[in-house]
């Protein structure tokens, strides 16, 4: 799983305070899971009790909407009971957009600094975003996602390296919109000069081009122009990232989605693992213990020895017969196929494999080598050229090939680009699906259907 850590902090004081952390949500251990902190600031001692039920609230409110609610069981979240000397958000009013000042001026002594009238009155952010790291640092080193709730029941929100949202009546629905920012990389689809292509925002107005085209017709999803600048274009027309109290769009649900699986493997644990003695004159069973998403939407492939098996669950049990003298590899692979996703059209795709490494002798299972391994193949579908990027770096013996749906291997040429990156290119084979293994020191490591269009 992916993570932040943050090591080197801007500041004369590079360590962070540490408060009293909260479990606001635990679906399993922090180094398989994306881990949300919450913040709180202007919020005294005193008031702690009231930030932690305003953070369990934007939390539980955050997995009603979709696709939070799909991937809950991807998720551990913790309040971060941050203590301010006084209560509130500062307000200098010098905001240009609105009569100043809306509210009292006010400058509380509150930890992160945070304040209204950046730029506009309703947008709450700090100047002292380094502290905020601090905190993050020295309390929720591993943490993924982090939003900053400001005490104040005056409305306001930003985005940026992290969100900000008051406590107002709203505060669920501005974290929520404010994540799809901070989190899902997504622009706002009312009109911002500010934000450039993103994957709800484009100057591409072709919809047999534009980024999105897969989702063009279907849930509402067109090509939008912005009053503001025609030249500009959004894929919805109601989008919750364009008005609160909305649902996320097609196009934004697909690009959480792609964040989450960025982050996080679908694998939780499996069995048996490395070194483990097996005696080959008995059935050997083996268990992926996955994260299922709500309804599950996990495809699972096993291959033993290149030969994909008709199991499609999270066990399988090999018999003795099954395997060969000397060495076996037994593959198992799972990849997302969640209808949010245009799974045959979708950019990315990401799946996990584990892969089981057997050598039979006479009478045993001598020596069992497992490893888990998380890979993304994009564009797929593909005119012909393709990478392939695993999370860990591949092997100078690595060696690509494809096939076409009667077996023909296919002349492909391959680029190793980095040590995590491989590029594959096969310009003038005909449309279709083929088949795209890659072995590792004659291993088989990946077995995925490619689409060239």
């Amino acid at each position: 799983m992916k993570k932040i850590i943050l090591s080197i902090l801007i500041g004369s004081n590079c360590f962070g305070q540490v408060f009293e952390k909260v479990s606001l949500l635990q679906s399993g251990s922090n180094d398989k899971r994306i881990i949300i902190a919450v913040l709180g600031d202007g919020f005294t001692s005193a008031q702690q009790s009231s930030f932690v039920s305003s953070a369990q609230t934007t939390v539980n409110y955050l997995f009603t909407k979709s696709p939070y609610k799909e991937y809950k069981n991807y998720f551990n979240a913790y309040a971060v009971k941050v203590i301010s000397a006084e209560s509130g958000v500062k307000h200098p009013g010098t905001a240009t957009d609105v009569a100043e000042p809306v509210i009292p001026v006010t400058n509380p002594n509150n930890y992160l600094g945070s304040t209204f009238d950046v730029n506009v009155h309703r947008c709450i952010y700090s100047n002292s975003t380094n502290k905020v790291g601090q905190v993050l640092a020295a309390n929720v080193p591993d943490y993924d996602i982090t939003y900053v709730l400001g005490n104040s029941p005056e409305y306001g929100g930003c985005g940026g390296a992290y969100a900000f949202a008051s406590t107002n009546s709203s505060a669920n629905e501005i974290v929520v919109h404010e994540l799809g920012h901070s989190f899902g990389k997504l622009a706002d689809e009312y009109w911002f000069s500010g934000s450039l292509e993103s994957p709800n925002k484009t100057k591409t107005s072709n919809p047999s081009t534009v980024k999105w085209k897969n989702w063009v017709g279907l849930n509402g999803i067109g090509v939008y122009p912005h009053a503001e600048s025609p030249t500009w274009f959004r894929p919805h027309q109601s989008c919750e990232m364009r008005y609160l109290n909305q649902q996320f769009c097609s196009v934004c649900k697909e690009a959480i989605i792609e964040r989450i699986h960025s982050l996080v493997s679908p694998v939780d644990s499996y069995t048996p693992a490395n070194n483990a003695a097996l005696s080959a004159n008995g059935n050997i069973t083996f268990t992926v213990n996955e994260i299922l998403p709500i309804p599950n939407t996990l495809v699972n492939t096993w291959k033993l020895n290149g030969t994909t098996l008709s199991a499609t669950s999270n066990t399988l049990t090999i018999t003795p017969s099954q395997l060969n003298s000397g060495s076996n590899t037994l593959l198992f692979s799972v990849t997302d196929n969640n209808p949010l996703l245009k799974v045959d059209n979708h950019s990315t795709l990401h799946f996990t494999n584990i892969v089981w490494t057997l050598s039979k002798s006479t009478l045993r299972v001598s020596s069992v080598k497992a490893e888990e391994r998380k890979f993304s193949i994009y564009p797929n579908p593909t005119d012909g050229e393709f990478y392939i990027r695993g999370k860990q770096d591949f092997s100078k013996d690595v060696k690509i090939e494809m096939y076409d749906t009667s077996g023909r291997l296919i002349s492909v040429r391959t680029v190793l680009k980095d040590p995590s990156t491989l590029f594959v290119s096969s310009k003038n084979i005909p449309a279709g699906s083929y088949l795209l293994n890659v072995k590792e020191s004659g291993q088989l490591i990946i077995s995925q259907k490619i689409i060239k269009e």
